[in-house]
């Protein structure tokens, strides 16, 4: 797919699949650290984010320099059309067997900002799935166009709360399957690359084996951001955002040892100082958006 196909698919449809972008022997390194860095997550940690199935933050763990730095990873953002892409934080999302399914949600949170509701996103993830993922343990699924459509799973109960990712009721329908969604299985070295704005979540894990997942996010126009959308992405990058930590003391992408920080240092956001950050607003103005 020609880049300029992909940016117009990813603005159109808020996702898209890159197939094939990581060679097998990186995915086989990935799986091996993701299960080490899950033999070391308490089960009290996971359990309280038992609809995601871990919510590892990689600043605890620079043992994934690589990867975000890898050159096909940012070769597949500038395919997406990202001009000045800066990262600002990832997860190990592994859902264990017999996991419940993710709540839909969105993740963008500068929803107060005009420039929100143009097509261009100001945030965007990449999925990379270190096993085969299909519906039977736990595939992405998603609403496509839903990063600009006023939808009805918008209206759902707040994401990210405790209780909506500790699966505290099992039958809210956050958690149900909706006739717009979309199944979008994967092989292991694929890559998603998404719009924050867009809903998605994921099938449960039926089988017995984990499905680990690390999720990257970058701004992929830092440059041209709004200034205190910028201040308030820098402040997220800082572990200053509104997703707990399971460790006492987190740590941030800038106390990593010299030699794995420079890894990531072309990607590390600069912090402009003396701009104070625009509120942070998970919620659209649904008025906004388009029906």
């Amino acid at each position: 797919m020609m880049p300029k196909t992909r940016a117009a698919e990813l603005e159109a449809l808020g996702f898209i699949h890159a197939r094939g972008a990581f060679a097998p022997a990186l995915m086989e390194s990935l799986r091996l650290r993701a299960h080490a860095t899950l033999f070391r997550a308490s089960a009290e940690s996971r359990d309280a984010v038992k609809s995601n199935g871990s919510l590892i933050h990689l600043a605890d763990n620079p043992e994934y320099a690589d990867v975000i730095a890898a050159p096909e990873l940012l070769e597949l953002l500038r395919n997406c059309g990202a001009t000045d892409p800066r990262f600002t934080g990832g997860f190990l999302i592994s859902k264990p067997g017999g996991g419940p399914p993710l709540f839909w949600h969105q993740d963008w949170w500068g929803w107060d900002d005009d420039s929100a509701y143009k097509p261009r996103a100001h945030q965007l993830f990449a999925m990379i799935y270190l096993t085969d993922t299909n519906v039977e343990n736990g595939c992405l699924r998603v609403i496509p166009r839903s990063h600009r459509l006023n939808h009805l799973l918008h209206h759902l109960d707040t994401a990210h709360s405790e209780g909506i990712q500790a699966y505290k009721d099992p039958l809210n329908a956050a958690y149900s399957e909706h006739p717009d969604q979309v199944a979008v299985p994967v092989k292991a070295g694929d890559v998603l690359i998404g719009d924050a704005r867009l809903i998605h979540g994921a099938f449960a894990n039926r089988t017995q084996e984990e499905r680990p997942l690390l999720t990257l996010w970058f701004m992929p126009h830092w440059g041209s951001m709004p200034p205190e959308m910028r201040a308030l992405a820098y402040k997220g990058f800082m572990r200053g955002d509104d997703i707990p930590s399971s460790v006492a003391s987190p740590s941030t992408f800038l106390d990593w040892p010299e030699p794995l920080k420079r890894r990531i240092a072309h990607l590390i956001p600069p912090d402009d100082g003396g701009v104070a950050p625009m509120r942070w607003n998970r919620t659209p103005d649904f008025a906004r958006l388009a029906s």
